[in-house]
């Protein structure tokens, strides 16, 4: 429960005003400034609370979501979320919500995906999503999403060879290079790593011995995976340990500090580019990891677990789009060239 109001008792739920400004408190996510104009402000104040009740444009019913729904995701998903819907705004903001047509998202996608026809697709999940709930809510009775394709994405393919994941690695500073390793030893998201620290080493048992793991709690899935510490993980938590001051993450600034994720993002892909290694993102690392546990005999379900997929066909896809198309050839055994002119010689004869 929220605290109870000490002042401005005019004002409506959720509405304070602040330095000259009115602001609205969602119940998830940060303050909106909805201007210094009261009537002005009860009117967004009205949009944000139910944006069905007032003009009902795109743009409310979307400045509603990011205020009540979106905050509860994932920072990493909630950050693009805002992104994606300022070109939504643009494109579609103006339409009464309600008068939204499949048409309507058609033309949009079509349009957006001269430029950038991977982001258009996930614009749409975010507007088809942010129909689900107003469905739910009883806005509107339909998604005018329903059956408007996705533009054909092609699926990421780059394997990193060995050879240029060192090329990289020899290059970084420190930071970098443990945030490649863990990425690669526990095929984990690198939001996920970012947050990884002494706190994640657990011990737990493993038949009759007591062993230590990392474990993590995704954020896109929250998921919980326990990834054995031995071999380069065990080195590298064992140097993190073994400093003068430990800090709370192992990959972190000078200041002991976490990195961001576009910080960490910025620093690997300098290193990429002075290595000269071509299209490799931090995230192909991911992809590596799982390529090669699949190529040297681990289970595909151990690895579908590992990467907290819901089916291993999802794994089978993520893991074969990385490989090299390699089939056996025809090995029908056929009859001789002899016999064949003997039969037709027979035939004829």
């Amino acid at each position: 429960m929220g605290r109870k109001r000490q002042s401005r008792f005019d004002l409506p739920p959720r509405l304070y005003e602040h330095h000259s400004s009115y602001w609205y408190r969602p119940r998830y996510g940060k303050p909106i400034n909805v201007g210094k104009d009261l009537s002005v402000a009860k009117l967004k104040w009205a949009e944000l609370e139910n944006p069905a009740q007032e003009k009902g444009s795109l743009d409310s019913l979307l400045d509603w979501y990011l205020a009540e729904v979106a905050p509860k995701k994932a920072a990493r998903t909630y950050s693009d979320n805002k992104k994606e819907a300022v070109f939504l705004k643009a494109g579609l903001g103006h339409i009464p919500f309600r008068e939204l047509r499949p048409h309507h998202v058609a033309t949009y996608r079509d349009i957006r995906a001269k430029d950038a026809p991977v982001r258009a697709n996930r614009e749409k999940a975010l507007l088809s999503h942010v129909y689900t709930k107003a469905i739910e809510r009883g806005w509107v009775d339909v998604n005018p999403c329903a059956g408007v394709k996705r533009n054909t994405e092609r699926k990421r393919e780059r394997y990193i060879e060995d050879e240029e994941f060192w090329k990289v690695y020899n290059l970084a500073e420190r930071s970098v290079q443990r945030m490649m390793i863990l990425i690669y030893r526990t095929a984990q998201r690198p939001e996920d790593l970012l947050k990884c620290g002494p706190a994640n080493i657990k011990k737990v048992r493993s038949g009759d011995k007591e062993v230590k793991v990392l474990r993590f709690t995704q954020g896109k899935t929250n998921a919980t995976v326990d990834v054995r510490i031995e071999g380069d993980l065990a080195k590298l938590v064992d140097e993190c340990l073994g400093g003068k001051i430990v800090h709370p993450y192992f990959v972190h600034t000078r200041q002991g500090k976490r990195y961001t994720y576009s910080g960490i993002t910025s620093m690997f892909s300098r290193y990429v580019k002075a290595s000269e290694v071509p299209d490799f993102g931090m995230y192909d690392l991911k992809g590596k990891a799982a390529t090669d546990m699949y190529r040297s005999g681990v289970p595909i379900e151990q690895i579908q677990h590992l990467l907290a997929h819901t089916s291993v066909t999802t794994t089978e896809r993520y893991i074969k789009a990385r490989l090299p198309d390699l089939v056996e050839p025809n090995k029908v055994a056929m009859r001789a060239n002899a016999d064949i002119a003997n039969i037709v010689g027979e035939k004829t004869a």
